[in-house]
């Protein structure tokens, strides 16, 4: 339903359209964490309908309170992540890495929070530790537009447009296994950014 019915309806409702770069990279038999830059709520219904797979996403716990998204997000099964209470953040942590070992494939959006100016922002450390356990590879997404359409923090300051997604190749267990979690999360944000 998430993919097929909620997300479509969610950007009809904007008029936002999108152009999707980089499906030859998939292996749709491979389970990824994915990790894409974060502007706008939109982001989510954007990736639904973008991968040729379900996904599940870990996000913030203040979600939840968010009316539609919020109630969508809990019975869709998110895992919602109490980034003030370090324990509870590790058990949400856990809680994906048996999702990915059953093969689903996870979203991170490891900013942390949405953008307010459009840059990628300093990226936090959890999905990393994340990959360093699960031994899947990475699939780095760039997403331009979402932000326009529907920016952060202005519910009312909607606007159609276009959304370009950047699939970039998958950064496998064997290239970043070895690196510090710190110089792993900040090359992954380069990679991001670099994609065009």
């Amino acid at each position: 339903m998430a993919r097929n019915y909620w997300a479509p309806v969610i950007l009809w409702n904007f008029q936002a359209t999108k152009k999707v770069k980089g499906l030859e990279h998939l292996d749709p038999g491979q389970p990824y964490i994915v990790m894409a830059n974060h502007s706008s709520f939109l982001d989510i219904p954007i990736l639904f309908r973008s991968l040729p797979f379900y996904l599940f996403f870990i996000a913030k716990k203040e979600l939840k309170r968010l009316p539609f998204l919020g109630w969508f997000m809990m019975a869709a099964k998110m895992i919602f992540i109490d980034r003030k209470n370090r324990n509870k953040a590790k058990e949400s942590i856990r809680q994906a890495g048996v999702l990915i070992k059953n093969g689903q494939n996870v979203v991170i959006f490891p900013e942390g929070t949405a953008s307010r100016d459009g840059e990628i922002g300093p990226f936090k450390k959890g999905g990393f530790h994340l990959a360093l356990q699960s031994e899947v590879p990475i699939l780095p997404i760039r997403i331009e537009g979402t932000g326009t359409i529907w920016p952060r923090g202005k519910f009312l300051s909607l606007k159609k447009g276009e959304v370009k997604v950047i699939i970039g190749a998958p950064i496998h267990y064997e290239d970043y296994k070895d690196m510090e979690v710190g110089k792993f999360a900040e090359s992954v944000r380069e990679t991001i950014i670099s994609l065009k």
